[in-house]
């Protein structure tokens, strides 16, 4: 078993997350939350310390799961900027072909599916599962330019809105000169309907557009927050220990609290 000291060593206060790009996101704690990969916690009280007595108040489950909300997000957004995906897709599911209420049923499916697209085209993809107001599932994500698509015919059009098919070649040129996109539709999805557009402009925000839909009704559809694969990359993580209050000093406004931990943080994307 590590002792204390052991424990302390591998432990520390500041974590710089590394994307592909070359950007670099810097959290820096008030105490030494962050522990370097491949390491363990194995002493039970320094577990139940860390977690539930520097706040012994907090309400158990819901606070469980709008922290595995967050960290779900979070995981999201690394995945995103460190993979080049290419499209922004929408799966929805067709009542007659599947029943797209049922959680198992279309998550079975959907990662079935996805595995194959995997193994056959080089698909790397992360997914995220909504349910509309009937009930109905559909799933909302990034992919990258593997997947056979056609024209859908339809446009849309700069400033949103619902996709709109043009009533001819020249309007329909127009609205492409005037910032439209292209809506795509994948003929290999099966279970019901598509779009897929092109990815455009500020791609980081594209990242946080799909990042929203995790837990939108505070749900975990199917014991999932999002469904991910391929040759996905992830961020490197370098672990130091850095002065919290010199960072506060001069980073006002990036603070915020971890309120299980008692410790309070702060968060610079140094591309911002």
């Amino acid at each position: 078993m590590q002792d204390k000291t052991t424990i302390a060593e591998i432990q520390h206060n500041t974590r710089v997350k590394t994307y592909p790009d070359g950007s670099q996101v810097v959290t820096v704690s008030d105490r030494p939350i962050f522990r370097e990969p491949g390491w363990e916690i194995a002493d039970k009280w320094e577990k139940e310390h860390r977690t539930l007595s520097q706040n012994p108040d907090r309400n158990g489950e819901d606070e469980d799961r709008e922290r595995a909300r967050r960290r779900a997000r979070a995981a999201v957004a690394d995945l995103g900027r460190s993979n080049d995906f290419r499209l922004f897709v929408t799966l929805t599911l067709d009542a007659s072909k599947i029943d797209r209420r049922d959680e198992a049923i279309t998550g079975r499916e959907l990662r079935r599916w996805l595995s194959h697209q995997v193994q056959r085209r080089g698909l790397v993809y992360v997914l995220v599962p909504e349910r509309h107001k009937d009930g109905a599932l559909h799933f909302h994500g990034l992919v990258n330019d593997v997947l056979p698509r056609v024209d859908s015919g339809t446009i849309k059009r700069a400033g949103g809105g619902k996709p709109q098919r043009p009533r001819s070649a020249r309007e329909r040129a127009r609205w492409l000169a005037e910032g439209g996109q292209v809506v795509y539709n994948l003929p290999g999805w099966k279970y019901g309907f598509t779009t897929a557009l092109e990815l455009q402009g500020d791609y980081r925000k594209a990242v946080a557009y799909v990042c929203k839909y995790i837990g939108k009704d505070s749900e975990k559809i199917g014991g999932r927050w999002y469904f991910s694969g391929g040759s996905l990359r992830r961020p490197e993580a370098a672990y130091s220990d850095t002065d919290f209050e010199a960072m506060r000093a001069e980073c006002a406004g990036h603070e915020y609290r971890i309120d299980r931990l008692g410790a309070r943080c702060i968060n610079i994307d140094m591309e911002e």
